[in-house]
């Protein structure tokens, strides 16, 4: 699947610009991006995800972090983006390889929030922070759950699928909230 989403992965990367130097505005217009996409992914997610998985993502969503970090930072939540249900488990478990990849780089992110906007997990990076120093371990399980799932060339190519639209909608969707260049490096 890294191979797969390769390209979608780096040119979010790209569009994020959260590997150098950031300002307050665009931070908080990235976690506002992820707020929106967040309300509407969660609840489709515990739609769709397999029985087998339903506890262990419960356990593990996100939302309530990055809705703390708005309102540490004074900021609200926008409205959710449109989403469409993922059409099948396995496209649900790729939509899930992105979310729990980007928890793994959150930890950067939150690193780098840190240095630059003196910013802590329980002010301003919860989100990012995530799991902490647990997050490497939660990864490495994600990809074995992920490895014993998804074990035809159809599970497999569904969940690449899913994976590949779910970099489509983040990427539309911090294209439109991050426009503005100057208020994005303020």
């Amino acid at each position: 699947m890294r191979e797969a989403t390769a390209s979608r992965h780096a040119a979010i990367d790209t569009l994020l610009a959260l590997r150098r130097p950031f300002g307050a505005a665009h931070y908080a217009r990235v976690l506002q991006g992820f707020g929106a996409f967040l309300v509407a992914w969660e609840p489709r997610m515990a739609q769709v995800l397999p029985a087998q998985w339903q506890p262990w993502f419960a356990a593990s969503t996100r939302l309530h972090l990055v809705q703390q970090d708005l309102t540490a930072l004074g900021l609200c939540l926008p409205p959710a983006v449109k989403l469409a249900t993922p059409v099948t488990p396995d496209a649900a478990l790729g939509s899930l390889y992105v979310m729990e990849g980007s928890a793994l780089g959150g930890q950067f992110i939150a690193a780098a929030a840190r240095r630059q906007l003196g910013l802590a997990p329980t002010h301003g990076t919860a989100y990012f922070h995530g799991c902490g120093s647990a997050t490497m371990a939660r990864w490495r399980e994600f990809l074995v759950r992920l490895e014993q799932d998804l074990t035809s060339p159809e599970a497999r190519t569904q969940a690449v699928q899913g994976a590949l639209a779910t970099f489509d909608v983040l990427t539309d969707l911090f294209r439109g909230l991050l426009d503005d260049r100057e208020l994005a490096a303020a």
